[in-house]
């Protein structure tokens, strides 16, 4: 036998047997099995080591002790850059919101956050844009002294934490008229910007656009007011074209970028377009619902929506890498810029983090936390140790030092833009200052409207009676009403520290505000969201019910429909409200908006 066959042994053939089962697929009894060609893999080269002819790039060495963020004229062949922070859709809210979700925002937390990325960031830029003094969106609204009184504090907190302009809508100039806003603003030294108002009603010293300089690239600014809702606005702010007036604004000061704001919602900037190019390069737009898509580009415009009350502030990165004016879509190059944003956000979180342990290590308390791991070994839990938070500052500051080499190193047809959020999460502290205006002016308001209502005469129609009222009749209505979270409105607010806060007051008591109403909670009885508190005041309604013998029918009260639900569950305080969906968790004997009964 030849040295081969000595070699095939049984257990030999049957292991080259399987080998081939596995290469080419067992015969599955057919006598003419398909044969295929099966083509080579080609593995791509290894990421690092491999062949020599593989270049490979090492990260540089992190330590610790280099955590600062450096500045950008540090980087090699860097671009001029605009980093643009600003708010819209404010809706006159002056303190963190926490509808829903936890409190987030808020002047206080703004003053901070914007304190602390200044130290490091001296290029960024702050304005504001439409909607900020108001609520009253339709321009329907009935406006009180509280409304305008409001709307200047607002005023006042923009001016304090420096903003450098501020651009209104509709709704500002409804709450406070051109003449007021023009006093006001002058007086606190806070330019308003407004491009398309008729030059007869443009007041003196408003601005028709905001010119910056950046290297030696333009960028100009426009305010672009929505078409007027009302009569009354209409001679109050009446408008001229928008594409007309940033096509005489581009031809007088050639910029390289347009940004414009505006409160005109999506329906009415369509009509825009359908009467011809609008001129804008980037456009902060309101917020008009929670799906929307926070970003987009119609053609060759780049769109931003807002982040309503003052959640957080929106942040725009425009590079200046581009041969030619404009903005393009260009997905390549925006990778670094939105890097570095990102880096930034979270070199910021993580230096405030490196704050306050460090304040907790002063006042003599050991925040670090051990933690055993799977292996068994004891060790220090990074975000509680002021070494391990430095360590990842100092991760940060590389990644963001690379990302701003890349976004140096990249030139472009055309300049390239991003947005992103600079978040104001309620880990933030809160400016001292700040609180106590904030808290002077409710306190102000609360005491003003609980005397007007003290020598209020209330007429018969407009008594509360309270649930302690209603149950009296109503024991099934009051069953139901008991498993809802409206019998806990008023606790919410108090958990949030805000049960003196009138804004939050008018849709977490009853009747807040009203004759008759919510006043006082040591004396009143109408805490959280009541029957009356959609069904309208009904004591009456009570009074004549105990006195008819059942031969009279009481008077009713209003009628619900998805109206009165929206007061209060609108998109920015309540986005996930669905009529269809809400209405059963709270209705009592009455029939589903689509049909059946809710008993």
């Amino acid at each position: 036998m030849t040295g081969l066959h000595r070699r095939l042994t049984p257990r030999a053939i049957f292991v080259a047997f399987l080998g081939l089962c596995v290469g080419f697929g067992c015969p599955n009894g057919d006598s003419s099995p398909e044969v295929r060609d099966v083509p080579p893999i080609v593995l791509p080269p290894p990421l690092v080591g491999g062949p020599g002819n593989v270049e490979t790039r090492p990260l540089p060495k992190v330590v610790s002790s280099q955590w600062r963020l450096s500045q950008e004229a540090q980087q090699p062949e860097h671009p001029e850059w605009l980093r643009l922070l600003y708010g819209q859709d404010l809706r006159a809210e002056i303190e963190a919101c926490g509808c829903p979700g936890s409190p987030t925002g808020g002047f206080s937390r703004r003053a901070t956050v914007l304190k602390q990325a200044r130290a490091v960031l001296p290029s960024l830029r702050l304005v504001e844009g439409p909607n900020a003094l108001s609520r009253a969106l339709t321009g329907l609204e009935l406006l009180e002294d509280q409304d305008r009184a409001r709307a200047r504090l607002v005023l006042e907190l923009l001016a304090e934490v420096g903003t450098e302009a501020f651009f209104p809508g509709q709704a500002d100039l409804a709450m406070l008229p051109p003449g007021d806003l023009a006093r006001d603003a002058t007086a606190l030294g806070l330019p308003v910007v407004v491009s398309n108002m008729l030059p007869s009603a443009t007041p003196l010293g408003w601005r028709k656009a905001l010119l910056w300089e950046v290297g030696d690239k333009r960028v100009m600014l426009v305010g672009l007011l929505g078409t007027p809702r009302t009569e009354l606005e209409n001679r109050v702010s009446p408008t001229t074209p928008p594409g007309a007036a940033v096509a005489t604004l581009r031809e007088k000061h050639a910029p390289d970028v347009v940004i414009g704001f505006t409160s005109a919602r999506d329906r009415e900037r369509r009509r825009w377009e359908a009467q011809g190019d609008l001129g804008v390069d980037v456009l902060f737009v309101p917020f008009e619902r929670e799906e929307g898509l926070p970003e987009r580009w119609r053609d060759n415009r780049y769109e931003l929506t807002a982040d309503p009350l003052g959640r957080g502030l929106r942040r725009l990165d425009l590079v200046f890498s581009g041969a030619s004016p404009g903005v393009r879509r260009q997905p390549d190059a925006e990778n670094a810029p939105r890097s570095l944003a990102s880096q930034e956000e979270t070199w910021l979180r993580l230096s405030r983090d490196r704050s306050r342990l460090l304040e907790l290590v002063a006042q003599g308390e050991d925040p670090e936390v051990k933690v055993r791991g799977y292996d068994g070994v004891l060790r220090s839990d990074p975000g509680t140790s002021v070494d391990g938070i430095q360590g990842s500052l100092a991760q940060v500051a590389l990644e963001r030092d690379l990302s701003l080499t890349r976004a140096g190193a990249k030139r472009t047809g055309h300049h390239v833009v991003v947005g992103a959020v600079l978040v104001l999460p309620a880990d933030v502290a809160e400016e001292p200052g700040i609180v106590e205006r904030i808290a002077a002016y409710q306190e102000t308001w609360l005491e003003e409207i609980q005397s007007n209502l003290e020598v209020t005469e209330v007429e018969d129609g407009r008594q509360y009676g309270s649930v302690d009222t209603c149950v009296g009749c109503h024991q099934a209505e009051y069953g139901s009403w008991g498993r809802t979270a409206h019998v806990s409105a008023y606790k919410t607010l108090r958990e949030h520290a805000e049960h003196r806060n009138p804004d939050c007051l008018e849709c977490h008591a009853t009747g807040f505000g009203k004759p008759g109403g919510f006043a006082e909670p040591g004396n009143s009885g109408l805490l959280n969201v009541q029957c009356e508190a959609c069904h309208g005041p009904m004591a009456q309604h009570a009074r004549e019910a105990g006195s008819g013998g059942g031969s009279l029918k009481p008077s009713a009260g209003l009628v619900i429909n998805e109206a009165t639900c929206v007061t209060c569950h609108d998109p920015v305080n309540s986005p996930e409200f669905n009529y269809e969906t809400y209405l059963p968790q709270v209705a009592h004997g009455m029939k589903r908006p689509g049909g059946g009964s809710t008993q």
